[in-house]
């Protein structure tokens, strides 16, 4: 280091420093439960002593500072890490793996004891990472006390983050090392060599990193159809007890909160928890959080309250100076103010030893929408349907549209700066805010909605549009409406939460939350009316779909309802089972009218009482490796060859006196077919030859479902209270192992991995583990 000119010193100062703030930077946009800023210090201390590695980390901590301002307080911690490296490179600990699991352990315990200290002066124990204040939190819920909470918390991240740091040092030494032995180089390495291969090495990590980091803010190359995501409504029926919501927002720790005009609602993901203890929050009007976690809470009558660490700390209402005790909208400017809009006026606030405010804009009366963009500018929508732009604490412009019959009613901005205005009809006006005054741009129109609310940006640039109407979006393939079925009314704010989940307040209906999940709600997404689903099949591009009360058809994407023929020759009839036969005809079992058999021309056959199949009650059908049809219904089971019915089995034969459920046919020939009630018939030749019932070791004589082995000739069994196994050789034993008894069937996804679909949802198991019984693994 001593060889090094200035500008090198500095040069590799500022690297590390960039190091820094780039792990950093990527470890807050992807919630990883790590700092990832130590790398830079380590790495300068290792080289160049504990100072400059004090100097570096200090460095970084204060450059944060422009982001979060209790980054300084940090600084404590950087210097120690500094100082630990800086002395274990000089007594050459890191050359050995001995020594580097000291230095390791040496930095998680000083970090921790440093940073725990900090944090319980400056932050009440947390440590300002989602993921440690989720773990303290957990052991708050547990009755632990708030020191043992933020020992543990703490952990939880430095841990693995000094670990990784020292690992990152520790592997580059090891690779200069090992790459010397290689080359046979005796040649001691002068510092000036050392270090710039450890620059070149770092350079090439930031480089890595920055590319990373690019790479995930690519556009993906195809558009998310959020129609597929499936939708739960919140309301007075299900866990929402006021059955409205004005306002959601989401703080730092992943906690979703909920204003309602009955109050504050906290979800943790599982229940809404009604926040009676803050006695300055009765009803809600909106809510904001800020860039250091603080809550913000706008009521309709007691002011603005601010919470941090669910702990109100501060209450503004108008005998501290507020305009008015009804708050309307709250949001933070670029140069840290926050404007606060009332039903009075608007005030400006800024954190400057304490909350003070610095400015009131008495022309800005009863804001309804507020927002602000990273160069200064604030917007704002007053309930008269004025648009204010304003920058630094100043009114730059407003405007008001001409036609009385429509008013701006809310604002955002865009990624690109540009600002959008939702209006009371059907238009979203776009303004150049560049030159400091409101340039119209263009007018988008909104089809099919009325009354725009809100605007919303999400991180891809896909803007979402609640209205009064429903919900639209516009990405980059154009505007697409979302169907919210029943969920379309007073549509107010909406919030994309961590999980990538969507959330939807209406001040009338309660609270929407899309999720995305493996499944598609096609009922849902499409908006059909919802019905009892009994049977599903592919059939000429479509998906044929048989209910309690008839037909439903959509076609092969499952983006459009279709009606045919065939939807309204079944309007109103029950379908149990439909089935495509080799030759692409569809059957269908209907509940009344018997069996039906369509070809892809429109022809069509039925089979039932009145021409000697097993009645009108058509239950089951299936095709046998011959083409011969079979299908059972209340009175039998019938085979059918050529639209012929070759042969009947009777209940009245004596061996059958229940209805047939399910039907399997054997790789020999042999037809087992379960029963309701009575076991399970095994049929050759169009006979029943035996009859295997509980005395055999079923578990039930009730049989819903007969499902070939894919590894071998034995057959899965679902009982009315559990699973059976029929081996290759006759004998029935019972899977005890597998943990739930009310199942419905068994979907066979590959030869190893087997879906039993039951009443507590959808168990994946393996097929091995399943058949030889005993303890298994799996997953629900």
């Amino acid at each position: 280091m001593k060889e090094w000119k200035t500008w090198k010193i500095v040069l590799f100062v500022a690297l590390c420093v960039c190091l820094n703030m780039g792990g950093k930077f990527i470890a807050v946009w992807l919630d990883l439960p790590l700092w990832f800023d130590s790398f830079g210090t380590a790495l300068c201390a290792y080289i160049a002593g504990p100072v400059c590695g004090a100097l570096v980390g200090v460095s970084g901590n204060l450059a944060y500072c422009m982001i979060s301002r209790i980054s300084a307080a940090y600084s404590i911690t950087s210097i120690t890490l500094g100082i630990i490296i800086g002395i274990a490179a000089r007594r050459r600990w890191l050359d050995r793996f001995y020594g580097f699991m000291k230095t390791a352990s040496l930095a998680v315990v000083s970090a921790l004891v440093v940073s725990v200290t900090v944090n319980l002066i400056v932050a009440g124990g947390y440590t300002g990472n989602k993921w440690g204040d989720g773990v303290i939190d957990y052991l708050l819920d547990k009755g632990w006390p708030m020191f043992l909470c933020a020992v543990m918390g703490q952990l939880a991240i430095e841990f693995a983050d000094k670990v990784l740091t020292i690992t990152g040092v520790y592997l580059v030494i090891q690779i200069r090392k090992r790459k010397k032995e290689l080359e046979g180089d005796d040649t001691p390495q002068t510092g000036m060599g050392k270090a710039a291969a450890l620059i070149l090495l770092s350079a090439g990590m930031a480089l890595s990193v920055a590319g990373n980091a690019l790479a995930s803010e690519m556009p993906a190359t195809y558009e998310t159809d959020y129609n597929d995501y499936v939708q739960n409504v919140y309301s007075s029926n299900n866990g929402l007890p006021c059955g409205e919501a004005n306002d959601i927002a989401q703080t730092n720790d992943g906690v979703l909160w909920i204003g309602t005009y009955a109050g504050l609602y906290r979800y943790n993901g599982r229940e809404f928890h009604w926040i009676d203890e803050y006695e300055s929050v009765k009803n809600v009007n909106c809510l904001f959080v800020d860039e250091e976690g603080r809550m913000w809470i706008g009521t309709n009558d007691n002011g603005l309250s601010i919470v941090i660490r669910e702990k109100v700390v501060n209450v503004l209402d108008q005998s501290s100076g507020l305009p008015s005790n009804s708050v309307r909208c709250i949001t933070q400017a670029s140069d840290g103010c926050y404007y606060v809009g009332t039903t009075g006026s608007m005030q400006i606030l800024e954190m400057n030893n304490g909350l003070k405010a610095s400015n009131t804009l008495d022309e800005i009366n009863y804001a309804d929408s507020i927002t602000a963009d990273q160069d200064g500018h604030v917007a704002a929508v007053s309930s008269g349907g004025r648009l204010f732009l304003l920058k630094g604490g100043v009114i730059q412009d407003s405007l008001q549209l001409p036609d009385e019959h429509e008013l701006y009613n809310c604002c955002d901005f865009a990624p690109d700066g540009t600002l959008m205005v939702g209006s009371s009809t059907n238009h979203i006006f776009c303004f150049d805010v560049s030159g400091d005054g409101l340039k119209q741009k263009n007018v988008i129109s909104c089809r099919d909605v009325n009354s725009i609310n809100n605007l919303n940006y999400l991180n891809d640039g896909t803007l979402f549009i609640s209205t009064d109407s429903g919900v639209s979006y516009i990405d980059r393939g154009g505007y697409h409406r979302l169907n919210t079925n029943d969920f379309n009314n007073s549509i107010d704010n909406m919030l994309f939460d961590y999980q990538g989940n969507l959330w939807f307040t209406s001040s009338r209906l309660g609270l929407l939350r899309l999720a995305k999940s493996p499944f598609k709600d096609v009922y849902g997404s499409i908006g059909m009316e919802r019905r009892v689903v009994n049977a599903i099949v592919a059939w000429k591009d479509c998906y044929y779909i048989g209910t309690d009360k008839g037909l439903d058809v959509v076609d092969g994407a499952c983006r459009n309802q279709i009606e045919n023929e065939l939807t309204e020759e079944l309007e109103g009839k029950r379908i149990r089972c439909m089935y495509v036969d080799g030759s692409d005809h569809l059957w269908v079992c209907t509940y009344g009218n018997g069996l039906m058999e369509y070809a892809p021309d429109g022809e069509s056959w039925s089979y039932n009482a009145d021409n000697g199949s097993f009645g009108n009650r058509a239950r089951i059908v299936t095709g046998l490796s011959d083409g011969t049809i079979l299908a059972a219904g209340d009175t039998g089971i019938s085979y059918i060859k050529d639209h012929r019915i070759t042969n009947t089995i009777s209940n009245k034969d004596g061996l059958i006196n229940s209805m047939i459920l399910t039907i399997t046919q054997q790789s020999d020939g042999t037809i087992l077919a379960g029963t309701d009630g009575d076991g399970i018939a095994v049929l050759k030749d169009g006979e029943v030859v035996h009859m295997i019932t509980r005395d055999d070791g079923l578990s039930s004589g009730v049989i819903l479902r007969t499902i070939k082995d894919p590894k071998s000739e034995g057959v899965f069994i679902v009982t009315s209270n559990g699973l059976c196994y029929l081996e290759p050789d006759g004998e029935v034993r019972m899977l005890d192992g597998f943990p739930y008894f009310n199942n419905y069937d068994i979907w066979v996804k590959d030869e190893d991995t087997l879906f039993v679909m039951s009443s507590a949802g959808i168990y994946v198991v393996g097929r091995d583990d399943l058949v030889t019984g005993g303890d298994m693994a799996w997953e629900l």
